[in-house]
Formats: structure tokens, sequence, C-alpha cells
């Protein structure tokens, strides 16, 4: 405790009897030289100089001292032959704290030769040489210290009016913004309003139509003005849509269908009338009058043979909307519809049972789950298996989408257009990619059961009672052991000597499918020698069978083993190796 007290004691009597250096001065009255100005003459420390030639710097030194102006850097004269700048630091030399002065300097300071004096409290550093412009450091100082406070205030100044321009543009554009959001808001009213009026005089214009059809006993017309007979007639391959006006049509009154799939008529008729719809076909949807003349809207895609004959109006196409034999007729007239469907009805169809006792035992032949299938045609129902795709109005990823369909939705398979099914959602009928769409007998088990809690989750009963694939014959081959594989190889085959071309699905394994391309790919691998690969396309013939469906995550093969359908999913693998 003594000796700390010691050295505390020691420390405060050196930092009372350390010299101070108020300011310096540099002046060339008579000769040139510097003055240290010490607060007093008592306990002046050591000095020393030295000249560093190369660097043309002069540094000077006192020992135990303080500087009043405070440690760092001070400009002096960039120009000056003499002292041009200042650098103020404290340093250990030789085991004691000196305050360094080191001040680059011009051709007038060439050594560390210079003489000193002392004057009561000021040190003198004298040069040889003469006509150099005086100064004092804290005077400078100060100046430099009021110039640089006199730019900040400036730039505050400035930044200032900048903040306060930008607050007026800013309340500019907010009161411009109002004023917009006021215009739009007063169209997006009178848009309404005038939707209003039109929905108000079209539901006139319909009542009006009700009130004639119900006054059809008076002579009221039941069909649109300034039309006498509107007719489609639907067979053989062929649909035609007629119709007469009061006035005799030309052709060249008559304009091809235009970008909404409409055919103007330039004669003369009401500037507006209800919008009469044609119940049945697949060629013209509705017909409607309005300024321009009469308007006959097709369906989507409607490609018609457009003509004139004995003054009536004509339109022709394939038909494909009733694949039945014999004829349809649909005839509109001032007196009412008229309908007749002279359809045959479908030839009547044997019972499955009854094919069946027609099988032969012990006949090599071998029924597919295939054939069964077709022996009654019916709509088959799509099930949708990709998360989310588009319902389109056309065959085409560029056409109106109707809606959006999820994963477990039903579709009613309609047909096949190239890239794309032809379905029936609801009472639409539109077009999806048909790799998004499966048959339920091309369900893997992966998506079998996905599909079950999707409708348990959806509180519906779908999926109950729907068998595995494969099973529709197992009842033909009582003396067989049948059972569900669920996507797993069958271990009561054997693995070789099934056929002698082909590739073996139970010595490879699905390592990618190539989805983006316009027909999907699954790429498989041996197992035993990972170099030798295969890529395959859905209807590809393998080992005993064929390659069934191709989706985003499994392969479905349909295989045919002894005379027994089978179907086997195979998967991609996760990240960790197992089955997805």
């Amino acid at each position: 405790m003594k000796c700390k007290f010691l050295l505390m004691l020691l420390s405060s009597a050196v930092a009372l009897q350390a010299a101070l250096i108020k300011d310096v001065r540099f002046n060339c009255a008579k000769d040139c030289q510097m003055e240290f100005q010490f607060a007093s003459d008592k306990n002046l420390p050591t000095f020393f100089q030295k000249y560093d030639n190369a660097s043309k710097t002069l540094t000077v030194g006192f020992s135990e001292s303080e500087f009043a102006l405070g440690i760092g850097d001070y400009d002096v004269d960039a120009s000056s032959s003499y002292i041009r700048s200042m650098s103020v630091s404290k340093e250990i030399y030789r085991g004691m704290n000196f305050l360094m002065i080191r001040m680059p300097v011009g051709a007038s300071v060439s050594s560390d030769k210079n003489a000193i004096a002392l004057d009561k409290s000021r040190f003198l550093l004298k040069f040889t040489g003469k006509n150099g412009k005086s100064w004092t450091l804290s005077k400078l100082y100060a100046s430099k210290k009021a110039a640089a406070e006199k730019a900040a205030r400036a730039e505050e100044k400035r930044l200032a009016a900048e903040r306060k321009a930008a607050e007026k543009q800013a309340a500019l554009d907010r009161k411009a913004a109002l004023a917009e959001e006021k215009r739009l808001a007063a169209e997006r009213k009178a848009a309404e309003r005038q939707v209003a009026l039109e929905r108000k005089a079209t539901e006139k214009a319909v009542a009006q139509n009700v009130a004639a059809a119900a006054g059809n006993a008076a002579g009221a017309s039941a069909l649109l003005p300034g039309l006498k007979e509107m007719t489609v007639l639907i067979g053989s391959g062929m649909e035609q849509f007629r119709l007469v006006a009061s006035t005799r049509l030309n052709i060249d009154k008559i304009s091809m269908p235009n970008a909404s799939f409409v055919i103007k008529v330039s004669i003369a008729g009401p500037d507006r009338s209800p919008v009469f719809k044609i119940g049945v076909g697949s060629l013209v949807k509705s017909v409607f009058w309005d300024m321009d003349g009469l308007n006959i809207q097709l369906s989507a895609g409607a490609k018609p043979v457009i003509l004139v004959q004995d003054g009536a109006l004509i339109l022709q196409t394939a038909e494909n909307a009733i694949r039945r034999d014999g004829f349809v007729f649909w005839s509109a007239r001032p007196s009412g519809i008229y309908i007749r469907d002279w359809m045959k009805s479908p030839d009547a169809v044997p019972e499955f049972s009854e094919f069946v006792k027609t099988y032969e035992k012990d006949s090599k032949k071998v029924v597919a789950s295939t054939q069964t299938f077709h022996l009654r045609p019916v709509m088959r129902e799509l099930i949708v298996v990709a998360d989310e795709t588009e319902f389109y109005a056309a065959p085409s990823e560029k056409s109106q989408v109707m809606q959006r369909v999820v994963f477990g939705d039903r579709l009613v398979n309609m047909d096949l257009t190239g890239l794309y099914r032809k379905v029936q959602v609801g009472n639409k009928i539109g077009y999806v990619n048909r790799r998004a769409v499966s048959f339920t007998d091309e369900l893997s088990a992966v998506q079998m059961e996905r599909l079950k809690k999707v409708d348990q989750e959806r509180g519906e009963l779908l999926t109950q009672g729907i068998k595995p694939a494969g099973s529709a014959l197992d009842e033909l081959y009582e003396d067989r052991v049948t059972y569900s594989s669920f996507g797993r190889r069958d271990p009561f085959v054997e693995i070789k000597g099934l056929v002698e071309e082909g590739i073996n699905i139970d010595q490879v394994e699905l390592v990618g499918i190539i989805w983006e391309a316009e027909e999907p790919v699954a790429i498989l691998v041996e197992t035993k020698s990972p170099g030798v690969s295969y890529t395959l396309k859905e209807g590809d013939k393998i080992m005993n069978g064929k390659v069934l469906k191709i989706t985003q995550t499994d392969v479905l093969f349909l295989i045919q083993e002894f005379g027994v359908s089978r179907r086997y999913s195979m998967g991609l693998p996760d990240k960790f190796g197992g089955q997805k």
C-alpha cells in the first residue's frame, strides 16, 4: 500500500511539473525563427531537434510537455519555404515521455543544426534566411475552425433548404395523388351508374320479351324482332345453323368471324335487343342486335363455312357434339321453339358375365383387363394429379383460362387433342394439359393414398369401393393366389427367364424424369451397372409389358405375366435415398 501511494504521489508531482506550450509563432521581422511559448519559465523541458533529408521533415521534441491546442495535425502554408504544416503527438523516446512536433519544411530548412535560444518563457528555434510569412498557430487554428464551422452551417442550411423543397414537392405530389384518386373514384361511380342503367334496360327488355312470350296467343313473336326462323341440324358428321331474317340477306353484308368469334350481319333492325341463346349444338351460342346490325356469337374456336342460299344465312361445320347415328333438328320460329331428336339408341352391350362364359380355360388365349374396359363405351372420369393446373377455353396455353383445378378434382373426359384433353367441369367444357390428369386405373399407390386423404378432408366418399389397379380379372383365375402388391415387385414371379428381350424393371431403378418436354421421359439405370441407362416414354415396351403413365414423380408400368395383368409403380428417390 505504501509503494502504491508513493507511485501515485510521484505521478501527481510529475504531472504538476509538466511544461505547457501555450502557442507557436513563426516570425520573420528580422531573421526567421519559431517561437514556442511556454506557460511559465519554471521547469522547462529537455529539447532535441532532428532533420530527415529523405522526407524533408524537421522533428523537435520536448520532454514531459503538453500542447495547449491539443494533439493532432495543423496546416500552416503548403507553399512556404520554411514550415508547411505541423503534426503533434506523444511518444516514448529514450525512456521518457516526449511531445513530438514533426514539421514538413521547404528549401530554406535543410539541417537540424539550427540555433536555439531562451527568452524567459519563449523558446526560440532560429533559421538562416529572411522574407518568410509570419503566422501564429492559435490564430490559424481559430480561423480554420471558424471557416469549417461556417461551411458546416452553410451545408446544414443547404440541406435544410433541400429538405424543405422535398417536403413541398411531396405535399404537391400528395395533393396530385388525392386529385387523381378523386377523379378515378368519380369515373368508377359513373361507370357503376352506367352499368346499373344498362342492367336496368336489359332487365326491362327481358321482361318485355317474357311478357311477349306470355302473350303468344295474341300473336306476339317468340323470336327476336326482324327474324323469321333459326334452325339447327346435327347429324351424319355435320352441324348446320340456318337463319332467315325479315330482310333478304346478301353475302356482302355478312362479315367473317372476328377475334371474339362474332359474325356481324349489316341489316336494319333494333339498336339493342336481349341475347337469344341457342339451346342445342356446339356451333352458335347466341344471337342479338346492336347498333351495327345482327350479331351471331360462335363457340370459341369455331371456323364454319359461311354461305347465303335463297336469302338465308347458312353456317356449316363438322359435327363433334353428339357421336351417335341419326339426326337432331331444332327450330325457333315466331310461334315457338321446336326440337326433334331422331338419334338411335346405343346398341345393346352384353353383360360381362355372359362374355366370361365364352372363355376357354384350357386355351392359351390371354384376356387382358384393357380388353374388358372397352366392352361398354362410357364416359371415363379423369382425376387431376398435378397440385394445380389451368382449365383453358381452347387447346392452347395462350387461350383464356376459365378457372383453375387442383389435385383430386374430377373431370369428364371427352376427347384428346395433341397435348391437351377436352374435358367437362360442371357445365363448362374446355381443355387441360394431359400430363396434369390421369384415369383412376393409372394412379400409383402413392397418388391413390393422397387422393383418399383429399376426399376425406373434403368430406367426400368418392374413393370408397375402388379396387386396386389390375384386379379386374382376378376372379377368372380361381386356382392362383392373388394379392395387392401396392407398387412393389411380385415376389412369386421369377426375375429371369420370362422373355428373351426388353428391359427388366426388377433390375433397374428410376433416377430422373424429364417433365418440361412436350412428352415426358423417364430415365432408368441398371442397379448393378449404373453406367448403363435407358430412356422411356409412355407406351414404350419393356419386358412383359409397357410404360402406362409418367407423372412428375412416378412411372406406372403395366405388366402381363402368365396371363395376369398387374400394375407396378416406380417413384423418384428423395434426398435421403428413400422413396418419396
